[in-house]
């Protein structure tokens, strides 16, 4: 039966808009007004649409009342015979642990439960309740934090299987909808908590706006649609210039960069980053798209930039393996097979070996970590400049092993030895060998 409510007709519409319903719709619901609201239009239009739905509430553990939040939701499922699944985590403890602020914590936990709960009932699309001054309100907090065409694009109504029914609809109409109905709810008391930056917005910035602009949040609401649609746009645009990720490497021609604005161009390189699983700033990007001919940056997230003659690089290195204490005998280490043997001088070094003096102190071989001086023939060199004088690619360099002894650097493979650690030719040394062929 078709409902005659105005703004489940208005929701539906744009549900059909966006293909947001049919099969199985998984809905958030953590007890309070919005997302009571959504599910029970969404169950009032499940008949219509074809569409299943069932109920996820995620218990964060931050207040006191979170249970009773989780109780109250359990009971009104139950007797409107809507399947519900319920999941907890302890959010602070996981902030705690991985350096995160309790919001974001709470985010990544409750849409990891989601996306699970999603998968174990096999529901097509997950549907959360942010409304219009919710998407006013991201875009200021974008906007504060710094953000580009993208961040003041707002929540998307889509994005992957996570939908958005009520994005277009006024807080105002979700309260009345919830009047018309007789819906119950509970408060979530720390939604009037100005320690968090979201609720300052919406209790106090975005009020003042509106008393300034009457109707500033739709507008806002509004221009995000519009900037998003312009985003999708430049972002077409910049995946067809780009190639596909090769081996953790994806390169682009200088020339095609030069023949784009400045704009486009960074698009590129972010989206370089982006294929590759990092999120670059602003600066980081500005910086790779700023390298000359033989210029090298680091990234975050293992990444690297390398700039050629003809094209710009991104790439992810993978991790050097970890030290490696050296016993007599043949190791594996990585990709390479190290052999350390005692043996009388002269014996001469090469790129794959290092001659060492019987010193004290263990030997080991590790990846060479950025930094550290050798002294040489010509003075005391940094490793930077002996790697330089080498012809070894600035790319190269972060896996290039060295040997330390009693936990200094003692010497670089094919680049040099410390002069304290040089084997004489008369003297029983230490020789270490490489050769390709480990099986780590």
């Amino acid at each position: 039966m078709k409902t005659s409510d105005r703004l489940a007709r208005q929701v539906l519409a744009y549900c059909e808009q966006w293909d947001m319903l049919g099969g199985t719709v998984l809905c958030a619901v953590s007890g309070g007004r919005d997302s009571m609201a959504l599910l029970h239009l969404l169950n009032t239009l499940a008949e219509e649409t074809g569409s299943q739905v069932a109920a996820a509430h995620f218990n964060h553990q931050l207040r006191p009342a979170a249970d009773r939040d989780e109780a109250f939701v359990r009971d009104w499922c139950r007797a409107q015979g809507i399947p519900l699944t319920c999941g907890r985590r302890d959010v602070r403890a996981f902030a705690r642990r991985e350096g995160l602020g309790v919001e974001d914590a709470a985010r990544t936990l409750r849409y990891a439960f989601l996306e699970g709960a999603a998968l174990d009932m096999g529901a097509d699309r997950i549907a959360t309740a942010h409304h219009r001054e919710d998407n006013a309100e991201t875009v200021l907090l974008h906007l504060l934090r710094g953000t580009g065409l993208q961040g003041l694009g707002g929540i998307p109504p889509v994005r992957g299987r996570i939908v958005r029914p009520l994005l277009e609809t006024g807080r105002a109409d979700i309260d009345g909808y919830v009047e018309r109905h007789g819906l119950p709810y509970v408060e979530d008391e720390s939604n009037q908590d100005p320690m968090y930056t979201r609720n300052r917005l919406r209790l106090e910035v975005l009020p003042l706006l509106e008393a300034v602009a009457p109707g500033c949040g739709e507008r806002i609401a509004s221009a995000a649609a519009v900037l998003r649609e312009e985003n999708q746009h430049i972002q077409r645009e910049t995946e067809g210039l780009l190639p596909a990720v090769e081996h953790d490497i994806i390169t682009i021609p200088v020339t095609v960069l030069r023949r784009q604005d400045g704009a486009l161009r960074r698009r590129l390189v972010r989206t370089m980053g982006q294929r590759l699983g990092v999120s670059l700033s602003r600066g980081q990007t500005e910086a790779a798209l700023a390298l000359r001919s033989g210029g090298f940056l680091d990234l975050p997230g293992g990444l690297c930039a390398v700039r050629t003659s003809g094209q710009l690089i991104l790439k992810k290195r993978p991790l050097p393996p970890e030290p490696l204490a050296l016993r007599p005998g043949e190791q594996s280490w990585g990709p390479w097979r190290v052999t350390l043997e005692r043996r009388m001088g002269p014996v001469e070094e090469n790129a794959c070996r290092v001659v060492l003096r019987d010193v004290d102190g263990e030997l080991a071989v590790a990846a060479w970590d950025g930094a550290g001086r050798l002294a040489v023939e010509n003075g005391s060199r940094t490793v930077k400049r002996l790697f330089a004088d080498a012809g070894i690619p600035v790319e190269r360099r972060a896996e290039h092993p060295a040997v330390l002894a009693g936990g200094r650097l003692a010497a670089v493979f094919g680049v040099a030895t410390d002069w304290a650690y040089q084997g004489k030719e008369d003297e029983v040394c230490w020789v270490v060998t490489l050769r390709e062929g480990g099986g780590q």
